[in-house]
C-alpha cells in the first residue's frame, strides 16, 4: 500500500502534496524540518488533511503529479471538502491511468 497525502499549514494557508508509504512518519519529518531544503521547511504547522490509498509507489507518484499539474488551490480545496468531485477524480484517475483508488 502506498499514498498520495494533501498537507496543509493554516499559517501559510498552503497546501502541500507528496506520496509515502507511511504518512504519519512522513508527517512528523515534515513538522520536524527534516528536509531541510524541502519547500514545507518553513514551517512547522502541517496537518493531513486527505490520503489517498493505491497499490505501489508508481501509482501514488503518477496521482501526485496529475494533482500538482492542476496548479490549483480550488482544485486541491475541492479534493478533500466535496465527495461527489472525489469520486469524479477517482473515476478520472482510472480512465486516464487505469488506476484504482482505494
Amino acid at each position: 500500500m502506498h499514498y498520495v497525502y494533501i498537507l496543509y499549514s493554516e499559517d501559510f494557508d498552503k497546501f502541500y502534496i507528496g506520496e509515502s508509504e507511511n504518512v504519519a512518519v512522513r508527517l512528523e519529518q515534515h513538522q520536524k524540518r527534516f528536509f531541510s531544503g524541502a519547500s514545507t521547511a518553513y514551517t512547522d504547522d502541517w496537518q493531513v488533511v486527505k490520503q489517498i490509498s493505491v497499490a505501489n509507489r508508481t501509482e501514488a507518484r503518477t496521482i501526485e503529479r496529475y494533482i500538482k499539474s492542476m496548479k490549483s488551490k480550488i482544485f486541491v480545496r475541492k479534493l478533500i471538502d466535496d465527495e461527489l468531485f472525489y469520486q469524479q477524480f477517482c473515476s478520472t484517475i482510472f480512465q486516464k491511468f487505469n488506476i484504482n483508488v482505494q
